[in-house]
């Protein structure tokens, strides 16, 4: 869809206006006041009603850092949060075992938990991934916005790990390319990340993040398609890709402890700028490109609009009060 973001910004302020007609005031972030801004203090009526009691409690009792922008009306995990954590009961994970069934082709019997920003209680970031020690669930650590734990018919567990995206235009950048930290060491030769066979050459080495001990190329440099990567004008985690490759690499880590682990992305199907993202290092547009790249890896793409849709048309009398405010709030 062109115009993708400025689209849903209207309809979001359009939104504010007709259903939190008392919140008059915009919402400061970035230090800049928006339109499509709560102030901080509203924060909580960003969310469907039936969540907005149990959701704090759930996020303080887990120790879960709550997104910065989370009085975004256009923030994707308050969407994702919106969308999918009123489900989270034994009615909903019939449904999203049936829906999740049809599009992965998993045979998913059923659900068991799902966690918002997901850290495995044994297998710490810190240890599969090499990240700080600092992070926590939800600030300075890989913590896919949702996980979905389930059992197939034939009892093998599994898992979804699942990055949430609306309007963002990429997936963004690598940290070790585009930015310092506090006790790292700044990269000193930027040319590297844009020459990929001094890369491979390297043993991955010549990544900076190598330097900041983060494993991420140690878990899927063996499974990555070298041919393709070869041919691309620079490597595509410093360009769009960043989320993918540390969310693929954490699915990766994970196997040892679950039979099937998957790496998944919801979005928007209207966000073309996303779904193009990796187009400019060379890559096919998402989910294809991506897959070519790590060819034996369990990557799935599924849609906000698929769910939105299957509630609607199979389920819209049991959650008619959800399907009215998903449907004004992000499908009209």
């Amino acid at each position: 869809m062109k115009d993708f973001i400025k689209i849903l910004r209207n309809n979001q302020i359009k939104w504010k206006q007709n259903h939190l007609p008392d919140i008059k005031e915009f919402g400061k972030q970035n230090g800049r006041f928006y339109p499509h801004i709560l102030p901080f203090k509203h924060r909580w009526s960003n969310f469907y009603p039936d969540i907005q009691h149990n959701l704090p409690t759930y996020l303080e009792k887990n120790n879960i850092q709550p997104h910065t922008g989370i009085h975004n009306l256009m923030s994707s995990w308050v969407l994702c949060s919106n969308m999918y954590w009123p489900f989270n009961n034994t009615n909903g994970f019939l449904l999203l075992s049936d829906f999740l069934t049809n599009k992965t082709g998993i045979d998913i019997s059923n659900i068991d938990k799902m966690e918002l920003e997901y850290e495995d209680e044994e297998l710490k970031p810190h240890d599969l991934l090499g990240e700080d020690t600092g992070g926590q669930r939800g600030s300075g650590q890989t913590s896919p916005d949702l996980a979905i734990i389930f059992y197939t018919r034939s009892q093998k567990r599994g898992i979804l790990l699942i990055e949430s995206k609306f309007t963002e235009h990429s997936f963004y950048g690598c940290s070790g390319y585009h930015k310092s930290k506090p006790g790292k060491p700044i990269n000193p030769d930027k040319n590297r990340c844009k020459y990929t066979k001094g890369i491979i050459d390297s043993d991955f080495k010549d990544c900076h993040l190598s330097t900041w001990n983060r494993k991420y190329w140690d878990l899927l440099k063996n499974d990555l398609n070298k041919e393709l990567f070869l041919e691309l004008k620079r490597c595509p985690m410093t360009n769009s890709c960043y989320q993918l490759f540390r969310q693929q690499a954490l699915a990766k880590g994970l196997e040892n402890k679950y039979e099937i682990v998957v790496s998944c992305v919801f979005t928007d199907s209207r966000n073309e700028n996303l779904i193009n993202s990796c187009c400019s290092v060379g890559l096919k547009s998402f989910p294809e490109g991506w897959k070519e790249l790590f060819p034996k890896l369990n990557f799935q793409w599924l849609t906000h609009n698929d769910w939105y849709s299957y509630i609607k048309e199979n389920h819209s009398k049991e959650y008619s009060n959800w399907v009215k405010y998903i449907g004004e709030r992000y499908f009209l």
